[in-house]
């Protein structure tokens, strides 16, 4: 028997050709003189069929689609494999096992590993359909210096009482960490690259590990002029990891005041900045692979030759090697070709290095808006304070405080931020006031009998126009006042509000009525206290009554006192103005 033939993509589509052209009856000769020739079976000749387009046409089984495996069961054996998988993209633990897992923990799977690979297959839940769950999505620099990416990274070249070593795998790795922590001072990549162009820049520090100076160093490095480096300029985003040197507030308070726009990726997903990992791999293989033939004693030196080295490279002027980039829609070109095609107001340059420092250790100052509408602040680049007009910016209102930040671009540009409702921040970016007259006046100013231009409505303003044209059918403050002042009825002219005559025509509910228990009051009789003799005769004697003899007589007729409502009948009797006797008192 002859050595089996590979069944490729092209055979597959030629016996797709001719089965198509064939009758129904001859379709399954064809298929199995197929299937014996490649050595496979129909069925998996049936499958590599399905891949180029063809299917047999028979009708479905009417229990296609369907398994006996739970979906769940599904779920954990994917998960089981995915949890499995390292950093580096190996997977450690397959389907047998994590099917003998799943029994031994009470998951029922009652099939076997192959069938159970074709379930998630299907399902696009096998490992790898897994690791294309977040596709790469391409991004776009619109010009040259618009977007950089950059990544510090180990080197394996290190520096031992000043000679060059590198890393050997079989000593630094591989349960042999001991090693590599006897080396203090590592040597790090950083490593820039350009997203239009693809110019690559690369520099290296000694240290223990990441930090901010060197961070600082490298982007200073990278964004200015340099004898011997043909670009140069400071982009208007960076991309880079959640490193905690990029973070840090430091570099973050430069980057600000550059006005660039830093986003770092999520951990893990090195893919959203692909190309300075590309970079990476580039500078050390066609870099750091000529240092084992050509040594260097210090990072000075490896530096100088570094420099050389990357000016060539994006340049393409190293002998023999063709370094152009290579991307679809484009012929291969020369990266410093693409640069060049910059504009003046593309290329920001950076400021003097001392400056940007200054940035560096600076940090957020708060002002209060005055009621003109006005902030000071003293730019670390001017001599004295000076005045910013925030009048017109929505949710900035007089006495309301503002994040003044300085800004590098620009006639000593600031940034002022403001909280909105919503809990984001707004961001405006102003220039002070310069233009003023011979006494220190703003020129613009209005000036009394002339001219006269109030302040723009604030955020304030504009809502209380607002409000009082739904309320009383005016927006201007003052016939609006009036209105109030007549006691107008708010919303008469616009939308009458039925506070009232609604009540009327709410549907009264029949609620069952209950039983009460009514309150029993302790009803108590308050007694006059009766006028002691003396007194009583003294109230006589006040109402014209004679006080002759009068005591004696009022003292044996009340005995115990006389009551208030008997004076009246007693002063008539006394005085001969009544024939009516007085009730009888005991003892009288």
């Amino acid at each position: 028997m002859g050595s089996l033939q590979p069944c490729s993509m092209e055979a597959m589509r030629d016996l797709a050709r001719r089965l198509e052209d064939a009758g129904h009856g001859d379709r399954t000769a064809l298929i199995s003189d197929a299937a014996g020739h490649y050595g496979i079976s129909r069925q998996t000749l049936y499958r590599k069929l399905s891949e180029v387009g063809w299917t047999s046409g028979r009708k479905a089984r009417a229990d296609k689609g369907t398994t006996s495996v739970s979906e769940s069961a599904l779920v954990a054996l994917a998960g089981m494999q995915k949890v499995a998988v390292r950093d580096n993209a190996k997977q450690t633990l397959h389907t047998p096992l994590a099917v003998s897992l799943a029994d031994t923990s009470g998951i029922e799977v009652p099939v076997g590993a192959t069938q159970v690979n074709r379930l998630l297959r299907a399902r696009r839940m096998d490992v790898k359909s897994q690791r294309m769950e977040r596709p790469v999505t391409d991004l776009r620099a619109p010009h040259p210096n618009h977007t950089h990416q950059v990544d510090p990274s180990l080197c394996l070249v290190y520096y031992l009482r000043g000679h060059q070593y590198i890393m050997d795998e079989r000593k630094f790795y591989k349960n042999k960490l001991e090693n590599f922590a006897k080396v203090k001072l590592k040597v790090w990549r950083y490593t820039g690259y350009e997203k239009a162009s693809g110019i690559i820049g690369a520099r290296y520090y000694e240290a223990a590990g990441e930090n901010q100076r060197n961070l600082f160093d490298f982007l200073t490095w990278l964004w200015s002029k340099k004898p011997g480096i043909s670009w140069w300029g400071v982009p208007k985003v960076l991309l880079w990891d959640k490193g905690s040197a990029n973070s840090a507030g430091a570099i973050q308070n430069f980057l600000q005041a550059l006005e660039v726009t830093a986003i770092a990726h999520e951990a893990g997903n090195a893919r959203a900045k692909g190309g300075v990992e590309n970079a990476n791999n580039l500078v050390e293989t066609q870099f750091e692979s000529r240092l084992r033939f050509s040594p260097v004693d210090t990072v000075e030196e490896l530096n100088a030759a570094a420099e050389l080295w990357q000016e060539a490279y994006n340049a393409n002027s190293l002998p023999k090697l063709d370094t152009r980039i290579r991307r679809d829609g484009i012929p291969p070109s020369v990266r410093y070709a693409l640069w060049q095609k910059i504009r003046a107001e593309q290329l920001r340059e950076l400021p003097d290095i001392e400056l940007c420092r200054a940035y560096l250790l600076g940090k957020e100052d708060t002002r209060k808006v005055r009621p003109n509408l006005t902030i000071s602040y003293r730019h670390p680049q001017a001599d004295a304070v000076h005045k910013y007009d925030v009048d017109a910016l929505p949710g900035v209102v007089a006495g309301c405080e503002v994040e003044v930040r300085p800004l590098v671009f620009g006639h000593l540009a600031i940034q002022i931020t403001v909280p909105r409702y919503d809990g984001e921040a707004l961001h405006y970016r102003l220039e002070p006031t310069r233009e003023y007259d011979e006494f220190g006046q703003v020129l613009t100013a209005p000036i009394p009998g002339e001219s006269y231009a109030s302040k723009a409505h604030t955020d304030i303003e504009r809502a209380a126009r607002a409000i009082d044209l739904a309320t009383w059918g005016t927006a201007n403050r003052e016939e609006a006042k009036k209105a109030k002042d007549r006691g107008d009825t708010p919303f008469a002219t616009t939308t009458p509000i039925n506070s009232l005559a609604h009540l009327a025509d709410i549907p009264r509910a029949n609620w069952m009525p209950r039983k009460g228990t009514p309150i029993e009051l302790a009803h108590r009789l308050v007694e006059e206290q009766p006028l002691g003799v003396a007194e009583a005769c003294k109230a006589l004697i006040a109402r014209g009554v004679a006080g002759d003899g009068l005591y004696p007589r009022i003292a044996q007729r009340y005995p115990e006192g006389v009551p208030p409502g008997d004076l009246d009948a007693l002063v008539a009797e006394l005085l001969g103005k009544t024939a009516t006797p007085l009730r009888a008192v005991a003892g009288g």
